[in-house]
């Protein structure tokens, strides 16, 4: 993971802080927004990598779900919430995961490419690629960094704890070496002032 980790950073450990946050900046609208209009499948098979407090089974319906985050405290807020709804791991998508797992219908990477380095995301992306279904998507959300942005978000983009943010080209870039098939949305949300990235790739 390639994330700041000063005071300020280290007070979104906290489930009801992170939550709030999220609330604040919208986020959970354009998770939501997304994840409405990306998944389709009923009863649908789930990997949410970097699921955080396992927010994503709001917005979808009887899934058949797993969470990754390698934090206790999210993943054990998680449980506690969702309980029997879901399966989360407190541990990396690796590898050695992957013989573990069923096929799945959609994997999502909510706001998790920007906390990683480059060789971190091909080989995440390497993974997928064998974990999903034939015909599954991957569904990714994350900040980005636009000519002519609005100052005020690109301020906030720019102290986000993830390291790594990149313009739509970078992102698509990496994407396209292991997905032929993708749509990409950009969203100015106006209040308040911020940037988010969605691509929906096909495998």
């Amino acid at each position: 993971m390639s994330h700041k980790t000063n005071k300020f950073y280290k007070i979104l450990s906290s489930p009801f802080i992170y939550s709030t946050f999220q609330k604040l900046m919208k986020g959970d609208k354009i998770r939501k927004k997304i994840l409405e209009l990306s998944i389709k499948k009923k009863n649908p098979k789930i990997l949410d990598i970097g699921c955080g407090l396992g927010d994503s089974l709001e917005y979808i319906e009887n899934p058949v779900y797993f969470g990754y985050d390698i934090s206790k405290t999210y993943i054990e807020y998680a449980k506690k919430k969702y309980k029997k709804k879901g399966v989360f791991l407190c541990r990396n998508f690796s590898q050695k995961e992957i013989k573990r797992l069923p096929k799945f219908d959609y994997i999502l990477l909510i706001g998790i490419l920007h906390h990683l380095t480059n060789d971190q995301i091909l080989n995440l992306l390497s993974n997928i690629k064998k974990t999903l279904k034939k015909h599954g998507s991957l569904i990714t959300l994350d900040p980005i960094y636009m000519k002519d942005q609005n100052y005020f978000a690109r301020f906030l983009i720019s102290h986000d704890r993830g390291k790594n943010i990149k313009t739509k080209k970078e992102y698509l870039r990496m994407l396209k070496l292991f997905f032929k098939n993708s749509i990409s949305r950009t969203y100015n949300q106006s209040f308040i002032p911020y940037t988010w990235f969605s691509m929906s790739c096909r495998n």
